[in-house]
């Protein structure tokens, strides 16, 4: 008899276990619904390109944009932000509500304009030794990179340039890869490995 009972406590226990669980979920409080409007442009835009701005309301209705007074380097067209010259461009976002939603509050955002940066040709240095030699030519570039930190040693590498992405293979493996704004640093991932390299002085 008293086996029997140690018996039914062993078995109920993962009942009594998987019951506390459901419990805790049912009581724990609820995740806040989100408020207001989402909206995340990018804080870095280069002269000729473009843009198309997105967000979301927390009331689910339309998000309308429109760029404040003291923007610069910009255009607002048909809802396509066009990227015109140096400068900083300040987009508003606005939900005005309706019968039913009160208006959100309006979201602001800055996003500088730059020149695209250029791929310098010269010695490119990284982590751990590594480093490029960099010969570019208009939009494309070749070269060598040595990797023999990571233990792929030297590797020949070739590719394009457009504005800040940089396309091409290394040791005939493609990547892309992004020079920063100010052309000083190129960022990117080779075998799973990302590497940050920075550009020989200007």
């Amino acid at each position: 008899m008293g086996a029997s009972r140690t018996g039914l406590r062993v078995a109920a226990a993962p009942l009594i276990v998987g019951l506390v669980a459901v419990l805790a979920a049912a009581c724990a409080p609820p995740t806040a619904a989100p408020t207001g409007i989402s909206f995340n442009p990018p804080t870095v835009g280069y002269v000729g390109k473009q843009y198309v701005p997105k967000a979301t309301a927390a009331n689910r209705l339309p998000v309308s944009f429109s760029l404040d007074a003291p923007s610069t380097g910009c255009s607002l067209i048909a809802g396509v932000l066009y990227f015109d010259s140096v400068g900083s461009c300040v987009v508003l976002a606005d939900q005005p509500g309706d019968a039913t939603n009160p208006p959100l509050t309006q979201v602001r955002r800055t996003i500088n304009v730059y020149e695209c940066p250029s791929l310098r040709s010269g010695r490119w240095t990284g982590p751990q030794g590594t480093s490029a030699t960099v010969i570019g030519s208009g939009s494309t570039f070749s070269g060598t990179v040595d990797l023999s930190a990571f233990g792929l040693g030297v590797q020949s590498f070739a590719g394009t340039v457009d504005c800040d992405v940089v396309r091409g293979t290394v040791g005939g493996t493609a990547l892309t890869g992004r020079l920063s704004f100010n052309g000083a640093t190129l960022s990117g991932s080779f075998n799973g490995i990302s590497i940050v390299l920075n550009a020989p002085p200007a």
